[in-house]
């Protein structure tokens, strides 16, 4: 092969490596993540009227779009215990972690790509209930389809995030109804057909293009507002309780004050404080599971199966988890064990 033609060879093939290098870097499956809050790209094909939607990705979106869209999301309960009014999917902790996120997920997703989200909100005793959807632009309107609204994570759910599982969603795509929410359309906003799940913004609508405002009696401020007091009663209550386990101590055969050493009791008497709060109807019923499956998740992971075995059939015994915790926590432990 002579000089000249082993030249151009070699400026070809460096050409052709140029060109794939530039392409494999505008493929991107990138994932973001804030404690429990994720968003990412995810391969999907999505149909409207059997017909497949192409994305109008990437996207550039603004800041004050994007939060005005997600705190317009509205939706009811179904079900005869359902609350009457509608509520906020998105509370504004969870929009303000998002909104770079998803600015971000947008500007880079290819037209196959859509963005996947996974949030929670910090709400007081109710941090476990999380919202799970897709969202993507097309016809320059932003969807957004919802497999999970303030859904309560199962013991399931919670093991697989604490043991760094991946936790299998619901494609959202794939369903239309759910048997406990569906959404509510405001300004600027309507249903796919057929769908309770999926709501269609126009992002053009004025409502989405003005400046943010502080929205008032949202559950974040009332969340503020009584915080401070819920505090203070939560310390009486945890110093009247102190009292009654420092003199059961004294009773306790060894056995059971290594429990106590081991932290383990720490988790009976925090629902024993829960209990009392629901009898003075400080919280309700639902907050007492909430927080009670959100105890028995942190409060036992450091301990040995065994331990957790004594200590949830000790729970079930002064009626603080019911037979259904029961059987569930003790079949997800044996199963890991």
């Amino acid at each position: 092969m002579s000089y000249v033609r082993w030249k151009k060879t070699t400026l070809a093939i460096g050409i052709a490596c140029l060109i794939c290098c530039s392409v494999l870097r505008g493929v991107r499956a990138e994932t973001y993540k804030e404690g429990q809050i994720t968003v990412k790209h995810e391969d999907l094909s999505v149909k409207s009227d059997r017909e497949r939607i192409r994305f109008d990705h990437p996207y550039e979106i603004t800041g004050n779009v994007i939060t005005n869209a997600l705190s317009y999301i509205y939706y009811e309960e179904k079900g005869l215990l359902k609350k009457k009014e509608t509520m906020r999917v998105f509370q504004d902790d969870e929009i303000r972690t998002l909104t770079p996120f998803i600015i971000q997920a947008l500007s880079v997703a290819t037209p196959k790509q859509a963005v996947a989200v996974s949030s929670y909100s910090e709400r007081l005793l109710l941090s476990d209930q999380q919202n799970y959807c897709i969202l993507f632009v097309a016809n320059k309107r932003l969807n957004i389809v919802f497999s999970r609204i303030h859904t309560f994570q199962t013991y399931n759910d919670t093991m697989s995030d604490k043991k760094r599982f991946s936790t299998t969603y619901e494609n959202p795509v794939t369903i239309k109804h759910s048997r406990f929410w569906k959404l509510v359309p405001s300004t600027g906003q309507q249903l796919e057909p057929d769908h309770e799940n999926w709501l269609i913004i126009d992002l053009s609508s004025a409502t989405y293009q003005q400046p943010v405002t502080k929205k008032t009696g949202t559950v974040d401020e009332k969340t503020e507002q009584g915080k401070a007091d819920l505090d203070s009663r939560l310390k009486k209550l945890e110093e009247k309780m102190a009292g009654s386990v420092d003199a059961s101590k004294q009773m306790q055969p060894a056995s059971a004050l290594e429990k106590t050493a081991k932290g383990e009791s720490k988790i009976k008497s925090k629902l024993l404080i829960l209990r009392e709060l629901v009898s003075e109807e400080i919280i309700s019923e639902e907050d007492y599971n909430n927080k009670k499956a959100k105890l028995l998740r942190e409060g036992m992971g450091d301990m040995a199966v065994k331990d957790q075995l004594r200590e949830i059939k000790d729970l079930k015994s002064e009626g603080l988890i019911t037979e259904g915790d029961y059987d569930e926590i003790k079949k997800e432990l044996l199963e890991h064990f």
